[in-house]
């Protein structure tokens, strides 16, 4: 062994990774491109998942050129950058199965002899290729180099939580949207419902801001595990067409899925506060006209004092309302509104009585009052 260089030999390789030998009598004559490919450019190993495979190896055969000699592989991995100086080499030999499956345990243990330094819940980036030596004549190949993302995880999470402006809870992570592990496949998650134009990102707890999951700097269907401030750029996905949306999140692939399944529709809309006519009183509340999709009107009286409005009757508080961008907002003909639950508590303030036009457009996101 040199420094962490580990080397694998014949059936011991072929017990510990389940690789076939080269069948007797089978033609070992091949021609093709030497290449390797893995399932994912990122995974995570978590001890816990057992024999669960967490990362897939494959590779060609390479070319003989011909010459009806067997090929030998080597399997190299190492962290990016050492340019193979002490990493992990198996020495896989004469094999018709070129896949090695690792399972989350095996994976975990091997990075953690031969990477010791490595931090649990961090990911880091690695280098594979293989060799391919034709025996007869000595000659070598080397498949390009693939690079990967892996990650130890000693704990399994259960839950994940939409945070952001554009969910229902905005940025209060006490209201954060829980998202539900698949009965199926633990390390993806599910939510759907209503969001708003705004921002999101995903909490693993709602006690702290970190560690989350925020969107990838160049592809907005991978998300990237931020462990500490400084791990990556608290980027964040960006929704600009209110409605009603499905999220899939996959934590083992680091992938994300964001479908609007309709436009937002709400069947109702009320107003509460002292400028209404029911002031702050659930028993009274009033209820504005809903002409078509997506756009609530009210005519008639207001007095001077506050105002917001709820999009469901629930008189704890706990429901989803249509608040003012800041607080004390003046009233103004071409307004915008936020929807969320909780706070901010931001409500408009209207400046004196009468007779009062409120126009909601919920697609567009904007609201109007006008004094008749």
């Amino acid at each position: 062994m040199n420094g962490l260089r580990l080397k694998i030999i014949g059936l011991a390789l072929c017990a510990l990774f389940c690789i076939a030998c080269e069948k007797p009598g089978e033609d070992p004559k091949r021609d093709e491109a030497l290449v390797l490919t893995v399932s994912s450019d990122s995974t995570i190993c978590v001890p816990s998942y057992g024999q669960q495979t967490a990362l897939e190896i494959e590779w060609t055969a390479g070319t003989n050129h011909g010459t009806g000699s067997a090929i030998s592989y080597t399997l190299e991995m190492d962290r990016a950058g050492n340019d193979f100086a002490a990493g992990i080499n198996w020495e896989i030999g004469r094999t018709m199965d070129r896949t090695i499956q690792l399972g989350h345990k095996q994976l975990s243990d091997t990075l953690k002899r031969y990477f010791p330094d490595m931090e649990d819940e961090v990911f880091y980036e690695f280098e594979l290729r293989v060799r391919a030596k034709v025996l007869m004549t000595e000659e070598e190949q080397i498949a390009p180099v693939v690079t990967i993302r892996i990650a130890r995880f000693t704990t399994i999470l259960t839950n994940l939580y939409l945070v952001g402006d554009a969910t229902p809870g905005g940025w209060d992570r006490n209201y954060a949207s829980i998202m539900f592990a698949d009965g199926t496949n633990s390390s993806r998650f599910t939510w759907e419902g209503r969001l708003k134009i705004g921002e999101f990102k995903m909490l693993t707890t709602t006690t702290s801001w970190l560690p989350c999951y925020v969107r990838d700097s160049t592809d907005v269907n991978r998300m990237v595990y931020r462990k500490t401030e400084k791990a990556y750029p608290d980027f964040k996905w960006n929704i600009t067409v209110p409605g009603t949306y499905s999220i899939t999140a996959d934590t083992k692939a680091l992938t994300i899925s964001v479908t609007r399944l309709s436009d937002d529709v709400y069947n109702h809309i009320y107003m509460i506060g002292d400028a209404t006519p029911g002031g702050w009183s659930w028993d009274n509340l009033t209820e504005l006209n809903h002409p078509e999709a997506n756009i609530f009107t009210y005519e008639g009286t207001l007095n001077p004092g506050e105002i917001k409005f709820p999009t469901e009757i629930k008189s704890d508080w706990s429901g989803e309302m249509i608040f003012a961008p800041t607080p004390n907002c003046a009233p103004s003909s071409n307004g915008t509104f936020d929807i969320h639950i909780g706070n901010p508590d931001n409500k408009w303030v209207i400046p004196s009585a009468g007779n009062w036009s409120i126009t909601i457009h919920i697609k567009d996101q904007t609201i109007s009052f006008i004094k008749l």
